[in-house]
């Protein structure tokens, strides 16, 4: 009752969130008739039919709209992906060319104020869709076709740059290209959509492999996408720092909840960011089992938290409840990870 609330007042990943802890329950402690509120230990009858039939309900309502494509299907439209240019506009912004990167965060940083709900972790697409603001920071993106990239200096402000640039790259294909439901609607979103920024083409991809993640070949394609000589190698931003993951947002319910990030503050988002996420239901920890579950973000990108290995430290330090990180601690060589459904249906 309280999830379908949620859901009915728009709170939808607080409520996927709820969801997720409730179908845990009988999972870790079996069909109890009730539940510890804190630690979840069962009570009660350990065969309970309503408890049975609620967990039914809950799988079925929470994953029955999964419409995602096969593999099959999305490795054939991969090799002929639509490409989309996004700011192909004549018209030209009024700001001078070397500022066009201040005047563009500023104004990712009035879309987020106006239309993304930071709490309820969701983006308003139909009020965005006809604003002004939105307009405004369409023109501003014309605008990028004359910029210079290597007017951006220090780590900070690369990061910064590229990673809210990513996030709106998301958010503005998803509102031009008119997405209903899901990102996966378009044949290789990720690859299709770009901004021309200076001499270069920029894919969503390319921003997110190459420039933030240093060029490693991405999990779904076997090649680097910048190849030996391909100029934009010169923009990638070293060393690659993990936490990016728990900051680009791809439109999806499973991925994390879009931000502003700030130049002077960035470091400090990253972690904030990343300690959210791993401290949500995409993080579950079963002791009594021996298992992890985590988001297939670490399966993706296994690679840049330094292996399975890697992934139980990273997760140790940040986790919050003592129980839990004592159990990564005492098993760290021996865990079995499984990993979560990742949602692809749009985070509105």
């Amino acid at each position: 009752m309280l999830a379908q609330g949620l859901h009915q007042y728009g709170y939808t990943l607080k409520a996927d969130s709820l969801q997720k802890d409730l179908v845990q329950l009988p999972i870790r402690f079996g069909f109890h008739e009730y539940f510890d509120s804190f630690e979840g230990t069962g009570y009660g009858s350990d065969k309970f039919s309503w408890t049975a039939a609620l967990f039914i309900d809950l799988v079925q309502e929470f994953y029955a709209h999964d419409e995602t494509p096969s593999r099959i299907v999305r490795y054939i439209k991969s090799f002929v992906p639509e490409e989309t240019v996004l700011n192909n506009g004549s018209k030209l912004p009024e700001v001078e060319t070397d500022t066009i990167s201040q005047a563009l965060m500023h104004s990712i940083r009035t879309l987020r104020d106006l239309y993304y709900d930071t709490k309820r972790e969701l983006v308003d697409y139909k009020r965005l869709k006809g604003s002004a603001e939105f307009q405004q920071y369409r023109v501003l993106t014309n605008g990028l076709k004359h910029f210079d990239l290597s007017l951006l200096t220090g780590r900070k402000e690369k990061m910064a740059f590229w990673i809210n640039l990513y996030n709106t790259i998301v958010v503005d294909a998803i509102v031009s290209l008119g997405v209903k439901k899901s990102v996966r609607e378009i044949p290789e979103f990720f690859r299709s959509v770009k901004y021309a920024i200076g001499p270069y083409v920029f894919s969503a991809d390319d921003i997110e492999h190459g420039v933030l993640r240093v060029n490693v070949e991405p999990w779904f394609y076997p090649f680097k996408l910048f190849g030996r000589r391909d100029p934009r190698r010169k923009y990638t931003v070293q060393p690659i720092d993990p936490r990016i993951h728990f900051a680009l947002v791809c439109g999806s319910r499973s991925c994390a909840p879009i931000d502003f990030y700030e130049t002077d503050h960035i470091y400090d988002q990253l972690e904030e960011a990343a300690r959210s996420f791993i401290n949500s239901s995409e993080v579950i920890v079963l002791p009594e089992k021996g298992k992890l579950y985590v988001s297939e973000i670490f399966r993706w990108y296994e690679h840049d938290f330094g292996g399975i290995q890697g992934i139980v430290d990273f997760l140790y330090d940040y986790l919050s409840g003592d129980e839990a990180r004592n159990f990564l601690r005492q098993h760290r060589t021996e865990l079995e990870i499984d990993y979560l459904q990742y949602d692809w249906n749009l985070n509105r």
